[in-house]
């Protein structure tokens, strides 16, 4: 899991758009998300001034080659740092706790109670294709945010056995219009995080051949608060109105 360029310039465009209605906000990461941007294109998103102020990682160079970066000299940032100094607090869940600060929370299960139409932000840089129940796991994403609340989301849509499951663009606009979501970002992305994903544009319901290792991000907007309804896909909604 990782926070690359294209995907930290959603997220901070999704924290601006939130701090209008609330200055001192609450994430909840699905996940702990490496940052791995290097600082001249993190400096470009938040500035230099906040950059120079970022805690950085102590293993940082296995990180980087995790991700792609074998040569990479570069210090990595935290991300939880980074969203802090934004004006973002942050709880992890993960299904284990991996790195010690997350909360187990299994995502193939209804959401914990004391999760729900709570948080500001959902960071999703890419967990719920990992889950084998992957409708209640974006279900349990979605419940997580309070009226308002943003999602920033990240799923494969060509990148094959990634996780269980690729997102056609199709569940988006589908899900959110009956579930009081508000879409305000869909794209696709191609390529891989060491190269620099390149943003293309989607089909959200024609049929359409995506670029290979591609995959689809979004931010979308909890407008309405009210119990989940499962979706109809829309080319059958017609069909089965009838």
């Amino acid at each position: 899991m990782a926070i690359e360029a294209l995907y930290l310039r959603l997220l901070k465009q999704a924290i601006d758009l939130r701090r209008a209605a609330r200055p001192a906000m609450h994430a909840l990461l699905l996940g702990y998300p490496d940052l791995a941007v290097p600082r001249a294109a993190l400096a470009q998103v938040v500035g230099e001034d906040l950059v120079s102020a970022l805690a950085t990682r102590t293993d940082a160079r296995a990180v980087w080659e995790y991700h792609g970066f074998p040569a990479m000299a570069e210090p990595m940032h935290d991300s939880i740092d980074l969203l802090r100094r934004l004006g973002v607090e942050s709880t992890v869940i993960d299904a284990a706790a991996l790195r010690g600060m997350e909360r187990v929370v299994d995502l193939n299960q209804p959401l914990p109670a004391d999760l729900a139409r709570r948080f500001d932000l959902v960071v999703d840089t890419g967990t719920c294709e990992h889950c084998f129940n992957v409708a209640q796991a974006f279900c349990n994403a979605c419940e997580a945010l309070a009226h308002g609340g943003f999602l920033v989301h990240a799923a494969p849509l060509t990148r094959v056995n990634h996780g269980f499951w690729g997102f056609s663009p199709t569940v988006y606009p589908d899900f959110f219009e009956d579930n009081g979501f508000r879409l305000h970002v869909i794209t696709g992305v191609a390529g891989n995080i060491a190269q620099g994903l390149q943003a293309f544009q989607l089909q959200p319901f024609a049929r359409f051949t995506p670029p290979p290792e591609s995959a689809v991000y979004v931010v979308a907007e909890r407008s309405e608060v009210k119990p989940f309804r499962w979706p109809v896909q829309r080319k059958y909604r017609g069909m089965l109105a009838s």
